[in-house]
């Protein structure tokens, strides 16, 4: 049999209202496996509490065989409950229970009670699994709460829907009662605010039972009080106090004490119970009155009163007690997700407070935290979804270096280092680690820029030492025969004419000598330490005593050095050390370039405390890649040279802490970049 149309809607909307999502379908086997073992005892339970209560046990009517096969009956709903298979048939056998349970004269009250009853031992058996973490056991208990809940949401309704069919005449009072009941039942599901239940309770206790007051008090177990947290007919006091204790003894305790709803036609016939002095003071006579509690803890009282003399029935009990387990329920409800919420923000305030970079990413969208944020000068904003990463951060990077690896196996731990470009233009070396799962990663960042840069240093430092080892044994050992070569080509000379063929091959080999010494002149000054003699140094005198060094190279040739300054700009520098950083800059431009060369140098004084000096030549320029080893030892485009003039120039910048960039423009002519801090009473 298929459900009608109207409640399958209804049902969905029920689900949407309790939340229901993909997570608790997921819960189902887990639940299954650990509850299913323990229905034998909460079964037997279960059906020795209804032979204590005569209301529920008249409707046993077969004796022990009935019971034992209502328990395997319940046995089956519990099964199904757990594995929440929602299909047309889970749906119609629910609503059979409902409609049976007005066939055989259940009252709601029961079914109620059952399902809290119920509800308890299945809470206490995960309160019992101790291999499970308090997060995990917090989920698998919403779960269960949730298909609990649906459960006695569909047979509810078809209880009331079957119960008003059967009543002739239908009962006024008790249809409107059942209206407000699934209608604060639909708003506790929806997620309504506790306050606005409380009123909503409190305003349908008014409304149906047409009472002179009515009230939910709130108990408060760290100082076992009760507050006014709504009421009608008397007013809430404004400033939260407790409204009475809570003694072992008193009215409240007792009310709190039972489990069923406390009717009391006339206060001044309970001789054994003494009414709170407001009670008499509002000349209160009867009261309905029941506590708002789960299996573990009372959450407060709901209750009605009235100041002339009331019976009341079942279904007034039915309707209080209904009224009841829903703000129960919803108080749960509210604290689990309160608790969840709090740990939740306690995880984010830590997570955001790690020195280290944590990035969260879940279904392409990430959350960083405040260290992401310094580390890669882009704000969370910014760094919304996986495609903002790789846009801002990764894809203007060096490939030299891996990006993060999409593929890596579930479970694993993935690490890799990336160079990311801060907004400033800036790069930075970042390790990475990933922990990847199923739905989810968490990257782990750390900016290891000054130690890579530290690693570099050290390194170069290193072959440099192994470098200069070599050069001073080698130069060391050659010295004798260059010496003997001198001599003997000084000897030669003397033997031939000057214009002889001779001379010009004896010409060749001392300059053949000549170089080779230079060379090995070169890489000793590379490989050796540099030691600065700083003293306050004009930037400028630097440039004009590097360009009068060139005039050897200038003779007979077209060139002029145009020299722009917008300030006379001191720094801290070795000023032989400089003339030799520019002079090399200024012979490389000069051969580079052909007649009229044209070499330009321009200084800024920035607000960062640093001098920016351009130097650039009309020569052809050169490309990425050039520029890319420009600075390596060794590296040359020449046909004669060392390659060690720029390598050389690079480690003098560096030793004064600045930094010198080749600037690559095919076809514009040659173009580099220096930057120096600038001395402090210069700026």
């Amino acid at each position: 049999m298929t459900p009608d149309r109207p409640f399958v809607r209804r049902f969905e909307d029920l689900k949407r209202y309790i939340d229901w999502r993909s997570e608790d379908d997921l819960c189902s086997t887990e639940l299954l496996l650990r509850l299913s073992p323990h229905f034998d005892p909460i079964l037997t339970d279960f059906y020795d509490e209804i032979s204590r209560h005569a209301a529920a046990f008249r409707v046993i009517t077969g004796g022990q065989r009935q019971i034992d096969r209502l328990k395997q009956s319940l046995g089956m709903w519990l099964h199904d409950t757990l594995l929440a298979q929602y299909d047309a048939g889970f749906l119609e056998k629910r609503r059979r229970i409902g409609r049976r349970h007005v066939e055989i004269g259940l009252e709601q009250m029961y079914v109620n009670a059952a399902f809290a009853r119920i509800r308890g031992q299945l809470h206490e058996v995960l309160a019992g699994q101790d291999d499970l973490s308090p997060e995990r056991r917090t989920a698998l208990k919403r779960s269960l709460d949730k298909r609990l809940d649906l459960d006695l949401a569909i047979m509810a309704d078809a209880y009331h829907i079957e119960y008003q069919v059967h009543q002739l005449p239908v009962d006024h009072a008790r249809l409107k009662q059942q209206k407000l009941l699934a209608v604060l039942s639909r708003d506790a599901l929806a997620g309504a605010a506790l306050d606005t239940l409380f009123d909503q309770a409190v305003a349908y206790l008014m409304e149906t039972f047409e009472g002179d007051f009515a009230e939910y008090l709130e108990y408060r177990a760290a100082d076992q009080t009760f507050c006014l947290r709504s009421a009608a007919g008397w007013p809430v006091p404004s400033d939260d106090r407790p409204l009475a204790p809570c003694s072992h003894d008193d009215y409240y305790r007792w009310i709190t004490s039972t489990r069923e709803c406390v009717g009391i036609e006339d206060h001044d016939l309970s001789r054994d119970l003494n009414a709170p002095d407001r009670y008499r003071q509002q000349r209160i006579v009867s009261s309905l009155q029941v506590a708002v509690r789960n299996e573990e803890e009372v959450y407060g009282i709901l209750a009605v009163h009235f100041q002339k003399r009331r019976q009341f029935h079942a279904s007034d009990e039915d309707f209080l007690v209904s009224m009841a387990n829903l703000i129960a329920n919803a108080v749960h409800r509210k604290g689990i997700e309160s608790q969840r919420q709090q740990s939740e923000h306690q995880v984010r305030r830590l997570i955001d407070r790690l020195p280290a970079g944590a990035v969260y990413v879940a279904g392409g969208h990430l959350q960083v935290n405040q260290a992401v944020e310094a580390m890669t000068g882009r704000s969370r904003a910014e760094l919304a979804t996986i495609g903002d990463w790789q846009r801002l951060l990764v894809e203007s990077s060096d490939d030299s270096l891996p990006r993060p690896d999409a593929t890596a196996a579930e479970g694993t731990i993935h690490q890799s280092e990336v160079r990311i470009e801060r907004p400033d233009g800036e790069q930075r070396i970042i390790s990475q680690l990933k922990f990847k799962s199923a739905v989810d990663e968490i990257w782990l960042l750390y900016d290891i820029t000054d130690q890579e840069e530290r690693r570099r240093q050290q390194l170069q430092a290193e072959r440099l030492a192994a470098i200069g080892q070599m050069i001073t044994g080698l130069a060391h050992e050659s010295r004798n025969a260059l010496q003997r070569i001198q001599a003997c080509t000084e000897m030669l000379e003397l033997e031939f004419q000057p214009e002889s063929e001779e001379m010009k091959l004896i010409g060749r080999l001392q300059q053949a000598q000549d170089d080779l010494q230079l060379l090995f002149d070169e890489v000793r000054n590379y490989a050796a330490p540099i030691i600065l003699e700083k003293r306050p140094t004009h930037l400028v005198h630097v440039c004009r005593q590097a360009w009068d060094q060139t005039m050897p190279l200038r003779r007979g040739r077209q060139a002029d050095l145009e020299l722009t300054c917008e300030q006379d700009i001191r720094i801290e520098a070795d000023q032989f050390r400089l003339v030799q950083v520019f002079r090399n800059l200024f012979e490389n431009a000069l051969a580079a370039s052909a007649d009229p060369a044209q070499i330009q140098t321009e200084m800024v004084l920035g607000e960062d405390g640093q001098v920016r000096i351009t130097v650039s030549d009309s020569g052809p320029g050169f490309d990425e890649a050039v520029a890319k080893r420009m600075l390596e030892p060794f590296f040359t485009t020449k046909t004669k040279g060392s390659g060690l003039g720029m390598a050389i120039a690079s480690r003098i910048v560096e030793s004064h802490g600045g930094q010198i960039v080749p600037i690559s423009q095919p076809g514009a002519g040659g173009k580099f970049l220096l930057s120096f801090p600038v001395a402090a009473d210069a700026r």
